[in-house]
Order: structure tokens, then sequence, then C-alpha cells
């Protein structure tokens, strides 16, 4: 590999970061823009894939809401994030998504979820950004 490659590699596992802290703090419109204008995700637990930004930070306030229901905070743990290929303006990365539950006043968290996110990422200005995301269980 090369410092470059090196270099995206990082850039990229801060994508997933940002992603993880703006969904489980309820920024929604911020993590929609984590996707290109006409992004993609794709998920079995949402139905038809949402599109476009609108779409996108529906799927984020979604997620929120169904915890603030069930008295819980969810958050992703994001691992194993596998930058499968990349170049200057697009990449390929596979990563594993725990999702967490706690119960407001409670310590214990159980797992809610296991999930692998298949995404083709690509170059925006000098930000990299979602261009599609499949979910599998």
């Amino acid at each position: 590999m090369n410092q470059e490659h090196e270099a995206t590699i990082a850039v990229l596992r801060n994508l997933y970061a940002k992603q993880a802290h703006l969904i489980d703090t309820g920024q929604h419109d911020d993590w929609a823009h984590t996707f290109t204008p006409n992004g993609e995700f794709n998920s079995p637990s949402y139905g038809q894939p949402a599109v476009g930004y609108d779409q996108l930070a529906g799927i984020s306030k979604t997620f929120s809401e169904s915890a603030a229901q069930n008295g819980e905070r969810h958050r992703h743990l994001i691992e194993n994030i596998w930058v499968v290929k990349s170049d200057a303006s697009t990449a390929h990365v596979r990563a594993y998504v725990l999702i967490l539950a706690t119960r407001s006043g409670q310590t214990e968290t159980r797992i809610l979820r296991v999930v692998t996110n298949d995404d083709q990422l690509e170059k925006s200005g000098d930000d990299w950004v979602v261009r599609a995301r499949t979910v599998t269980y």
C-alpha cells in the first residue's frame, strides 16, 4: 500500500465515525448530507430504499423516534471497515455495524442487530460521501 491509499483509508474511517455520531445524536440533516444528493440507503429495516436528502433525513429521524418511544438510546458501532477498492474519486467499502440499545436510567446494553454495510462512495470536493449503501443481515 502507498501513503495516498493509507491516507484515504484514514479519511474514510473518519467518515464512518462521523456518520455514527450524527445519526446517534439526532443530527438528521447533517447525517443525510454525508450522502450524495441522490444517495441511496437500502436496508431491510426500512423496506423501500431511501433516496435523496429528505428521505435519508427521514430514516435518521425514524431511528431516533423509535429509540425514544422505547425509552432507549440507540448507538451505532462501526467496525471491521474494509476499503475493498479505492482510487482518487471512488471507493467500495464494507463494514460491520452493531446497533446497541441502552434503556434510560440503566447501564445494561443489548445488541439490537448486527449488519453489514456495503457502500459505494465518491469524492465530492474535499469530502467523501456515500452514493449507495446496501445493508444486509
